[in-house]
């Protein structure tokens, strides 16, 4: 028994330089790890949304192609085109623009009754996963030549405020404030194809 108490005597613990010393270099990983992470979670967010956006333009083609199979394609937006704004809400689309291309007589952008002539009723019914956020889509001569998205929150403000035709068309830059192409200086997400670089803010 008493060879025991000496033996329990003789351990030591740690002393609080070695503690010092541990806590310091858990703090150095933590400082080179964490914002190393962070990265990785935003690049991997903005790969999502773009994603997101390379669906909504694929979409937005087929709707198109749809109406000018039917003969009942996009008129009155010629080589200056448009951009187009919708917000969606527990999966549902509204155009929130007030377009000034129209359809046939069968086709509109919102507030049809048929899901293959209702633009955000056909949206709606093919991005289902998609329940929330604020989209643009770019159009000339017919055609989708662009689309952007913020995922999970109703933007106040257009996803690209000041983006225009011309850029979309040559695939060209965006003008936003962020540290890196998809990213905001307020953290938000944003998911564009084609894929926008940062310009200019």
């Amino acid at each position: 028994m008493i060879k025991k108490l000496q033996a329990l005597k003789a351990k030591k613990g740690f002393t609080l330089v070695e503690l010092v010393v541990v806590i310091a270099i858990i703090g150095v990983l933590a400082a080179i790890l964490v914002p190393t992470m962070i990265g990785v979670v935003q690049d991997s967010n903005i790969t999502a949304a773009d994603s997101t956006a390379n669906q909504i333009k694929i979409q937005t083609t087929t709707f198109l192609t749809k109406m000018d199979a039917a003969k009942e394609g996009l008129k009155e937006v010629g080589a200056t085109g448009e951009i187009l704004t919708f917000t969606v809400t527990g999966g549902t689309w509204d155009c929130t623009s007030t377009p000034t291309g129209h359809f046939g007589s069968k086709g509109t952008w919102e507030g049809g009754t048929d899901v293959n002539w209702d633009y955000c009723k056909f949206m709606a019914d093919v991005l289902r996963d998609f329940k929330d956020g604020t989209v643009e889509v770019a159009l000339k001569s017919g055609a989708c030549i662009g689309a952007a998205v913020i995922e999970g929150t109703v933007a106040a403000t257009p996803v690209y405020p000041g983006i225009t035709i011309t850029e979309w068309d040559a695939n060209t830059t965006a003008a936003f404030d962020g540290s890196k192409p998809g990213l905001t200086d307020d953290g938000t997400i944003i998911g564009t194809n084609p894929k926008l670089q940062q310009g200019a803010a």
